[in-house]
């Protein structure tokens, strides 16, 4: 099991960051994006099996916001390609929206009832993780509201929340190989500068999108006029 998980994982901190080098949504963002989301099932599914639960219960709890932040990503493209609602589809998501939203709060119970020196070390990083599950959790349960998103919307929140299941991989490697760094900072410092790339990708795209609006009102004001503040055209090739 061990060298599964350490094979998937390798995988992932390898291959995936080429996926935000090819034309998003391409054939091979496509490809990169699939693979990725499997080898990370496998990372996760094999985590489960050897986590320890000793000082590391909040580990347990990652493992579901993580497997979330995938399905997230990859729901919300689906959604977007259906023409019309589908109530067992949204039944799915939201509950795995409430799965994460429950994570979250477990992860603000662990650090409110922190008992160790390592753990209350950790207390500030927990509090961060189970307000950002439950954030993601919200969002989505927003999108399933409010039905389908501008193109905008959606890209961001797949972006964010594929980044964001990177990150988490990233993350944890760190954490179990960083050996002489303090716990704090091998959880803090790779969170932080992923929040740093996903805060970047989504100025970029909205200023993108910005411009695409600009020029489509002036090429046709009458109607952007009609629908207002919506993407007229594809942003992103």
């Amino acid at each position: 099991m061990t060298w599964l998980h350490v094979a998937a994982g390798a995988f992932v901190l390898a291959i995936t960051p080429a996926a935000l080098f090819v034309p998003l949504g391409g054939r091979w963002h496509r490809r990169i994006g699939a693979a990725f989301a499997i080898a990370m099932g496998i990372v996760l599914i094999s985590a489960l099996f050897m986590w320890q639960p000793k000082g590391h219960v909040f580990l347990f709890a990652l493992v579901f916001v993580s497997a979330y932040l995938i399905y997230n990503g990859v729901r919300v493209v689906e959604r977007r390609r259906r023409r019309a609602r589908d109530p067992l589809d949204d039944g799915v998501d939201a509950a795995s929206a409430a799965v994460a939203a429950l994570s979250g709060v477990w992860l603000f119970g662990l650090a409110a009832t922190a008992a160790t020196d390592e753990m209350r070390s950790l207390v500030p990083v927990l509090y961060g993780l189970g307000a950002i599950a439950i954030a993601f959790a919200l969002n989505d349960v927003h999108g399933l509201i409010r039905g389908r998103r501008q193109r905008i919307g959606w890209l961001l929140a797949h972006l964010s929340a594929m980044l964001s299941a990177y990150v988490s991989g990233v993350t944890a490697f760190v954490v179990i190989n960083a050996h002489h760094v303090p716990m704090l900072l091998r959880w803090s410092v790779p969170i932080g500068l992923g929040t740093l790339v996903i805060t970047a990708y989504s100025i970029r795209y909205r200023l993108a999108a910005a411009k695409a609006n600009r020029r489509y009102r002036a090429r046709a004001p009458s109607i952007s006029a009609s629908v207002p503040g919506e993407i007229q055209i594809d942003v992103v090739r």
